[in-house]
């Protein structure tokens, strides 16, 4: 569908050049001199302005944790691990030139990845998640009402005329998507295709998107988050263990960090996502905004610290910076033995194969 661009691009331009739409000479000239520079499997694989932010991102967790990350890699220190896909390879890789430099960096030992990984993509491994959720289409009704609810129809009817073309909506939403992916690889360049967006538009995108990840990754159906205590109680693990790796880190992808965010309680509303309750108004105060909670390079940390009154105590971060967990103690590191009690941490309380076989009730 990405093939389609310079032929809409043509047919907007022709538009403009006989005066039947509106846009301005700056607009125009901006896709007069457009391209197409990615194909729908560029898409899939890191960009090079993900290979930068990841080494950013390594070096500025380093500058934070020194005496946790140092310069030096061994395997007695570091633990790095990443799912069977180029791009989370590849910001294993280009994070731990941020952490070592380019030349150290080479002597990194990555263990293979393994092709579903039920600790850091955990939802490829529960068939009943896949069957109750994922496959199935209920899940995607609220997102579904909305498309075809007045609010969207406007928006799409101000699209239409803005470029003089009957398109529909998985047309507009390539156009928005080609925007947000043109501005995330090159921040000094304005893509032409966001010059077609009002700021209500780019509003009403977002809450189509965050209607499918609240229903399909969040809070909409229970299982979707409570199997991710695969890879919670990983961490509890991890942090129990004398043996293993000072730091590890692992390299998943959005499903997981949508997953874990919704176990931990975090960026909940008072109220479910539905169709009905999107408001233009500036007091939105939506606590689900993926543009939040799953930003490009999103990453979640959690720092073991061993306090002097509480003893040990988890420091928990979201994109860097140190986030309050509901039930936890505020200004201070979760004592382990606070997050022990909120969350599953050992196989009694994820009950993960369980949880995730289809009976043959389901079929």
């Amino acid at each position: 569908m990405i093939d389609d661009l310079p032929e809409l691009q043509h047919v907007i331009l022709r538009n403009y050049e006989n005066g039947a739409i509106n846009m301005s000479t700056d607009t125009a000239a901006l896709f007069k001199k457009w391209k197409l520079l990615f194909s729908q499997a560029n898409m899939m694989k890191l960009a090079v302005e993900g290979e930068n932010e990841m080494i950013d991102l390594g070096e500025r967790y380093q500058s934070r944790f020194p005496s946790l990350m140092p310069e030096a890699f061994n395997n007695q220190t570091y633990k790095f691990r990443f799912t069977a896909t180029q791009r989370t390879e590849e910001s294993a890789r280009h994070f731990a030139v941020g952490l070592f430099g380019w030349h150290n960096s080479k002597s990194v030992w990555y263990p293979l990845p393994v092709y579903r990984d039920r600790v850091i993509r955990f939802y490829k491994v529960c068939p009943r998640w896949r069957q109750e959720v994922d496959k199935n289409s209920n899940a995607l009704l609220e997102k579904t009402k909305f498309l075809n609810g007045k609010i969207v129809k406007n928006m799409m009817e101000n699209i239409r005329k803005r470029i003089g073309l009957d398109i529909d909506y998985e047309t507009a939403h390539l156009m928005y998507t080609t925007c947000a992916f043109e501005t995330a690889l090159n921040q000094s360049l304005i893509s032409p295709w966001c010059k077609l967006f009002s700021l209500n538009d780019f509003r009403i995108f977002e809450y189509i998107e965050d209607l499918e990840f609240y229903w399909i990754d969040g809070y909409g159906y229970s299982l979707t988050y409570e199997q991710a205590c695969a890879a919670l109680k990983d961490m509890f693990d991890s942090f129990g263990s004398n043996k293993g790796a000072v730091t590890t880190a692992y390299f998943t992808h959005s499903g997981t960090i949508l997953k874990l965010t919704a176990l931990l309680g975090l960026a909940k509303d008072a109220h479910p996502l539905t169709h009905d309750s999107f408001t233009l108004r500036k007091e939105d105060k939506r606590a689900w905004k993926s543009s939040i909670i799953d930003t490009f390079a999103s990453n979640m940390a959690f720092v073991l610290y061993d306090c002097e009154y509480y003893g040990p105590s988890i420091l928990f971060m979201l994109q860097e910076r140190p986030v309050y967990l509901p039930g936890c103690p505020k200004n201070m590191p979760c004592p382990l033995y606070t997050m022990k009690a909120m969350y599953p941490d050992n196989d009694e309380e994820c009950q993960f194969d369980a949880m995730c076989q289809v009976t043959k009730d389901d079929n």
